[in-house]
């Protein structure tokens, strides 16, 4: 198989399961995808310039790896025209006196969803200044939320594993308040619950750790029959994951047991 930078990791992996262990022993970024969850949701969307960039090291790394297991590289040029993104202006003039530092690893350490604290952070963010969010993964969700709200985003990969996310208002027109769409039909879900009985397929999330609830959603709906809902054993309600659902088609009920239990059930 001929491969580039633009290469999908899922392609790899079909065409020669081989390529987890060259990918993985590339470094410990990489471990990651032994998690089959993990690995079904991001490997689809990830292209080896891309997995570089998340891993900070360099393509020809991944293509040296991938040619001693019988791979091919298509195109050198690939190598020098996909380079890691360069540092924005923005995040170069980013300094204490103009940036909002927000550090969410120890809500999410603590089982805590830091939703509402990140939206208050960006609500209350003064004008020209830039909000510097530290998690233990790539907010991907809030991202693309606030894009479409006029952010600029630019993404770190540290050492010791943390993510630091730079964001800051470019239009200075687009409303600040952020909106997460949200199902409120707790009301019908005793309902629908009953028409798709026998055609439920029931995970339970509770126990994962964050990204995982998501991904492991956004996974599993991507083998869901029309015909069939997804019933979701949840502690929060997960409120990124709407917009994802939104963008997909998906529908979806909320019934909200106790304060840590919820339920879901996502359909066409």
């Amino acid at each position: 198989m001929k491969i580039s930078a633009s290469t999908k990791i899922s392609a790899l992996l079909k065409f020669n399961p081989a390529s987890l262990e060259a990918i993985v022993s590339i470094n410990k970024h990489f471990e990651k995808l032994r998690n089959p969850v993990l690995r079904k949701v991001l490997a689809s969307r990830v292209t080896i310039a891309e997995a570089a960039k998340i891993g900070k090291c360099s393509i020809d790394i991944f293509f040296d790896k991938l040619k001693a297991i019988g791979f091919e590289i298509e195109n050198n040029r690939d190598k020098i025209n996909m380079k890691m993104n360069p540092i924005p202006e923005f995040v170069n003039t980013s300094t204490e006196s103009n940036t909002t530092e927000l550090d969410v690893r120890e809500e999410i350490r603590n089982g805590r969803d830091p939703f509402q604290i990140i939206m208050k952070a960006i609500d209350e963010l003064p004008e020209n200044f830039t909000l510097l969010l530290i998690n233990s993964f790539e907010p991907v969700p809030l991202i693309k939320i606030l894009n479409n709200k006029g952010f600029l985003h630019f993404v770190k990969y540290q050492e010791d594993g943390a993510v630091y996310t730079y964001l800051k208002k470019q239009d200075a027109n687009s409303p600040m308040k952020i909106e997460i769409p949200v199902n409120d039909s707790s009301s019908e879900f005793i309902s629908l619950f009953k028409q798709y009985c026998g055609k439920l397929k029931t995970i339970d999330v509770r126990n994962l750790e964050m990204p995982l609830p998501m991904t492991t959603i956004l996974g599993e709906l991507e083998s869901l029959p029309n015909d069939m809902a997804l019933f979701v054993h949840h502690k929060k309600v997960p409120q990124f994951l709407f917009p994802e659902l939104q963008e997909r088609n998906f529908k979806w009920s909320i019934e909200e047991k106790t304060a840590d239990e919820v339920d879901l059930l996502i359909y066409k």
